[in-house]
């Protein structure tokens, strides 16, 4: 009666076989006990929806006729303008509104204008003057798409805010800091599956006020995104095939464990011979000259070392190659050098 014999397998193999087969009992596991201790409580969690605001804003300063520099010289906008010499600020401000699937959106914008004065005590700033202004009233328009944009162009005269805050300062004697911000409110709502999406953006910039000279600053070239999800409760038919699978998967893990365990590991190169000829060929490859027929030995002395080792040195203190042949049918390997009627022979075998 023939015995059984064990399979054998590689040490790193069986290592990565038990490592994969925990991974997935724990994973199968907890899912089967989470479903089968919960099960109306399952269900899955989806994005339905993105959205992302895009602003960015242009303008020119126009000046008032001067004898010292005109609208072209101040299109650079790194520079600082003069206060004084500013009749006028064009104004464009661009948004635009980006999702993820077209729905029907409802959406209302304004734009206002904030005067803020600022007194310096004691290094502590206290805010004494706030006044607002309507620059744009309430726009509402709906569309159904999955994008929409807004641009409106304004013209801003800042000269008589300018000279009321020179007013103040001078009648005052208070040293103060000014500035006007400019505010696009824009709100946006729309239903997605059935769950209301409700976006509120408001971008500003400011301009300079009552100093000699005015800087305009702000939310320029700004993207922010948003994201939606819903839960979605798993049918019964669902629920049964992730349970099957989570089953399938756990009992997988428990035969490719007592496989790995049962197995035996192979620690020893399985063709020594082969290893250790294609070690000997590939380090010495340079001093190896290989034969295909197998050396005769007629009118030779020759004389067998034991190791590979003598055959190199034979072979650089006579100046002569390592001859090579390789008899495959029999796994053997002939090293010799030759001098005169003198042979050194190494054979490997298997």
């Amino acid at each position: 009666m023939k015995t059984r014999k064990n399979k054998r397998i590689r040490k790193a193999t069986k290592y990565t076989i038990i490592i994969i087969a925990l991974i997935m009992l724990i994973i199968s596991s907890n899912s089967l006990t989470n479903r089968l201790q919960n099960p109306n409580e399952n269900a899955i969690t989806k994005e339905i929806y993105k959205y992302t605001n895009k602003f960015n804003y242009n303008y020119n300063v126009n000046l008032i006729n001067n004898i010292y520099m005109k609208n072209s010289e101040v299109e650079d906008k790194s520079l600082a303008y003069v206060t004084d010499l500013i009749d006028n600020i064009n104004l464009d401000l661009n948004y635009e509104y980006i999702g993820s699937k077209s729905s029907n959106l409802n959406y209302t914008y304004s734009i206002e204008g904030r005067m803020q004065v600022v007194y310096t005590k004691d290094g502590d700033e206290q805010l004494i003057w706030k006044k607002d202004e309507v620059l744009l009233n309430d726009k509402s328009e709906s569309v159904t798409d999955s994008s929409l944009k807004i641009n409106e162009h304004l013209i801003l005269d800042l000269k008589d805010k300018n000279n009321l805050l020179n007013e103040f300062k001078q009648q005052l004697g208070m040293t103060i800091d000014a500035k006007y911000t400019i505010s696009m409110k824009i709100k946006i709502d729309t239903d997605i599956e059935g769950k209301q999406v409700e976006n509120e953006f408001i971008p500003v910039l400011n301009v300079d006020l009552a100093e000699k000279t005015t800087k305009i600053y702000g939310d320029n070239n700004i993207e922010k995104s948003e994201y939606f999800s819903k839960e979605y409760k798993e049918s019964t038919e669902q629920s049964i095939i992730i349970i099957s699978i989570d089953a399938i998967l756990a009992l997988t893990s428990i035969i490719l464990l007592i496989y790995a365990f049962k197995a035996k590991t192979i620690n020893k190169v399985k063709n020594e011979y082969k290893y250790e000829l294609n070690k000997i060929l590939k380090n010495c490859k340079d001093r190896i000259v290989e034969v295909k027929t197998k050396p005769t030995d007629e009118g030779q002395e020759v004389s067998l070392v034991k190791n590979f080792g003598e055959i190199i040195k034979i072979s650089e203190e006579l100046f002569k190659p390592i001859i090579y042949y390789g008899d495959s049918e029999n796994d053997e390997a002939w090293f010799t050098v030759k001098s005169g009627k003198e042979s050194f022979r190494y054979i490997l075998k298997k």
